[in-house]
Order: C-alpha cells, then structure tokens, then sequence
C-alpha cells in the first residue's frame, strides 16, 4: 500500500511539473487544421502552401482557320487546376521571331479568358504561334505562368467542288526511265451530294501503274500495245473534312529535260440520287 501511495503521489508530482493532459482526437484534427489557411478558391494562402500554376490553354475558332476570313483566338484556362477569379491573362503572337502581345483582359468571377480577333493572310500548317500568360497581380493562391506554344493551321478559302492536281518525278533504277507520282486533290465544299466519281487517265507508254488510295478501279484503252490507262474513284459518304487526296505512281521514259505529258484530263463530278449537282476539272499535266 505504501508503494501505491507513493507512485500516485509521484505521478501527480511530474504532472504538476509538465503540466500532464490529454489530447482528443477532435482536437488534434482542430490543431491541424489551424495550420493551413483557406484563400479565394479554396487555395491555401500560407507558407505551408504552394502557389498553383494553372493550366493554360489558347484555341482557334474556327480551326482550322480560312485564309483572309475573320476568325476568333481565345486564351484561357484548361480546367486542369483550379481557375482564379482575378488577375489578368495577356495574349501573345509570335511575330518575326518576337513574341509580342496582341489583347489582354482583367479576370473576375465572370470573366475567365481573353478574346482576340484574327483575319490570317498566309496559308498552310503551323503558320501562326500563340502563348497566353497569367499574371497573378495580387491573386492570392496563384503564381504567374506562361503556357507553350499553339500552333494556327490555315487553309485556303473554298467554294463549291474543286480539283487540283501535282506530279513529282525521281530516276529509275533502268536509265532513260522516271517513275512518276500524281496526287489529285478534291475538295467539297458546300457541296451536297450522295455519289462522288473522281476519274482521269495517264499517258500513253505508262507502265508499272500502282494506285495508292484505295477503293479504285482501273483499266486499259486505246492502242493495244501502248494503251492509256484510266483511274477512276468513287465516294458514297461524305468525305471527312470536305477533302481527299488520290495518289497514283507509274513508270515512264523520260529524258529528264523538256515537258512530258503524263496525264490526260481529270475531273470529280457529284451527284445526289443520280442526278448531278456539280462538277470540276483539272488540265493534262505536262511534267518538266
């Protein structure tokens, strides 16, 4: 009994020096969640706590864009991270190597992006770059970042159905011998229809004729020992993004100097239920 007496009495002793007391659980979680404080957004505003870069993004609409037609180029956010409700975004284009700014916007709760309207002169891929910049300005949670680089396709404007056709050559393995590639390009625009032929012919002496894009046929006519050959295409549904390119190669003598004929005429015609609602040509190709 004494011993017991004398270990209460000692641990009362220690008590009254550290002050001995305990700590629930709700408590603890009350003390944890002291340390963190809670800015605009949701994002904590303390040292413990690292600033968010959000995601960026820029597009194009529409994408892509027509050549010498109004279009719009907006920057904004990606949705990635959470998005600030202040501070101010910068659109930037890339002009003769330099990168300068072309609009800005003050962000709020309603606004989350900044617009720029854009007439593209030039025509082809990647043809125009765009970066948007987020400036925090006092925004707190949020640090300033930069977004990579967007690219602008522009193609060229286009009204009803078209073709257009291109050769290229390389030397044969046989001397005195190129072997050629046609590439003929339609284009639909605003075009409606349920059946689309593309045909045309090559010269007279082609040999070795291999068509790339498939769904063809192709036959022999004229002179029998030296016949020109006809490639013909047809579409039943529509062709995605009112473009495609037929590609055909074949072999042929050829000095390498001076024009050669190496294709008749072309054309694509449309129909809708038989009845036909358009059609274009292309001229013979003379290669040189």
């Amino acid at each position: 009994m004494k011993t017991l007496k004398w270990s209460s009495f000692a641990l009362s002793f220690l008590c009254v020096l550290f002050s001995c007391t305990k700590t629930t659980n709700n408590e603890t979680e009350l003390m944890a969640a002291s340390k963190v404080g809670v800015g605009a957004n949701g994002i904590g505003n303390n040292s413990n706590t690292d600033p968010v870069d959000p995601g960026l993004s820029v597009t194009f609409n529409p994408s892509p864009a027509i050549q010498n037609e109004k279009m719009t180029i907006t920057g904004g956010f990606d949705g990635t991270t959470a998005i600030p409700d202040c501070g101010k975004l910068q659109l930037f284009q890339k002009i003769d190597g330099n990168w300068s700014k072309v609009a800005d916007a003050e962000l709020s709760a309603s606004v989350h992006n900044v617009l720029f309207e854009f007439t593209p002169t030039l025509e082809g891929e990647d043809v125009y770059q765009f970066r948007v910049h987020y400036i925090a300005a006092g925004c707190s949670g949020f640090s300033q970042t930069f977004s990579g680089s967007f690219f602008l396709d522009v193609i060229a404007a286009c009204h009803g159905l078209s073709i257009t056709g291109t050769a290229s050559a390389i030397p044969d393995v046989q001397t005195g011998f190129y072997l050629f590639t046609v590439n003929y390009t339609i284009n639909t625009c605003g075009v409606q229809y349920t059946h689309l032929k593309t045909q045309g012919g090559l010269t007279a002496f082609s040999n070795q004729v291999q068509v790339i894009t498939p769904l063809y046929e192709i036959w022999e006519v004229g002179n029998s020992t030296h016949p020109n050959t006809i490639i013909k295409w047809e579409e039943s549904s529509s062709i995605s993004g009112n473009s495609k390119t037929y590609t055909a190669t074949f072999k042929k003598a050829w000095s390498g100097s001076g024009p050669v004929q190496i294709t008749g005429a072309w054309s694509v015609s449309a129909d809708v239920n038989g009845s036909q609602s358009a059609v274009a040509t292309f001229d013979p190709i003379y290669y040189q």
